[in-house]
């Protein structure tokens, strides 16, 4: 019982001092937005305490099966980022893309919130790929 009463004590000290080494990151907002080209991607940080890079993980209609699918580099206090991420182009039908950032920091990482986008194929874009591939 001491042993876990410890142990259980450890982990405490543990999360509490990891999230002090991750604290200082500060997002203003984190958007998807969709458009012709694919599924526009931008955030702003006002702090970013210590983050060397951004992960952009992406999971499809499963918000709990994420795929790396781009690094970006820290830039500093009150930096834009954006990326476009036009690989959901090239899948078939309508889907619910999930993303979030990994938030890479010394000593550990942090995920922002998870936001969700619905990419709509039009008809037109799907007509024209089965044209250009009956004539390949």
């Amino acid at each position: 019982m001491k042993k876990t009463v410890l142990f259980a004590n450890i982990l405490i000290i543990l999360f509490a001092f990891t999230g002090m080494l991750l604290a200082g990151l500060t997002l203003q907002y984190f958007t998807a937005k969709t458009n012709s080209d694919g599924i526009f991607i931008e955030w702003k940080t006002a702090d970013e305490g210590g983050t060397t890079r951004f992960e952009i993980e992406r999971s499809a209609s499963n918000p709990d099966n994420f795929i790396f699918i781009k690094n970006i580099s820290a830039t500093g206090n009150n930096s834009y980022y954006s990326y476009l991420d036009n690989t959901v182009n090239k899948m078939q039908g309508n889907s619910i893309y999930y993303y979030r950032l990994k938030c890479i920091q010394p000593g550990g990482y942090t995920y922002s919130n998870t936001i969700s986008v619905v990419q709509s194929i039009s008809g037109i874009k799907n007509t024209w790929g089965s044209i250009k591939a009956i004539f390949r």
